[in-house]
């Protein structure tokens, strides 16, 4: 078997993937909006209706909730794409700050992880622009709550130290598993209120 190493910018890259998630997972907004470049672009996409992730997918493997066998949608329901959010990356900041600040810390909320798939993880390079196409999961207290796909776009920028590869936008693409409720009720991203 032949091994293909990582570039040094598909490394870095990737690295910044990971940043970006462990940013995400500790709602470190401030340091979230470090790895952007200024006025960075942000979509998100809810694909419908919810699905389990297909058999031969690695989502497939986790829990999945306690209720999901026992949802079934109408055949003839339309798959459909609706645009949850779009933003720039200062305003995405800002939402996370202000649900930080509105979160009450007496009541239970449940342990939220976003983690990528590096290993699955797509990247091309043209000299100083680079584009990725990144799997992820979201669970929920350790149960599958929705997948999909990042595509990233970055630039490699001169911070003054040298040159960094910094996002300048992404689209996260994201469907629910069975069992979760409809858009809109708690624990589901939407409009203003994630």
């Amino acid at each position: 078997m032949t091994v293909i190493r990582e570039t040094p910018d598909i490394q870095a890259i990737k690295a910044l993937i990971q940043s970006f998630f462990d940013r995400i997972n500790d709602s470190d907004a401030k340091g979230l909006g470090k790895l952007f470049i200024a006025n960075a672009n942000l979509t998100i996409i809810r694909q419908d209706p919810a699905r389990d992730p297909p058999s031969d997918s690695p989502w497939s493997l986790l829990s999945l909730p306690h209720n999901a066998a026992t949802i079934c949608h109408d055949a003839q329901e339309k798959e459909k794409l609706t645009i949850v959010l779009r933003t720039s990356i200062e305003n995405f900041v800002k939402i996370i700050e202000d649900g930080e600040k509105r979160r009450d810390p007496t009541k239970p909320a449940p342990k939220v992880h976003e983690a990528p798939d590096l290993e699955a993880t797509d990247v091309k390079v043209d000299h100083l622009f680079g584009a990725a196409w990144s799997p992820f999961r979201v669970t929920f207290d350790g149960v599958l709550h929705h997948y999909g796909t990042f595509a990233f776009t970055f630039g490699k920028v001169d911070d003054g130290s040298g040159k960094l590869w910094r996002l300048e936008g992404l689209t996260q693409n994201y469907r629910r598993t069975k069992g979760w409720g409809e858009p809109g009720e708690p624990g589901e991203l939407a409009k203003g209120n994630l």
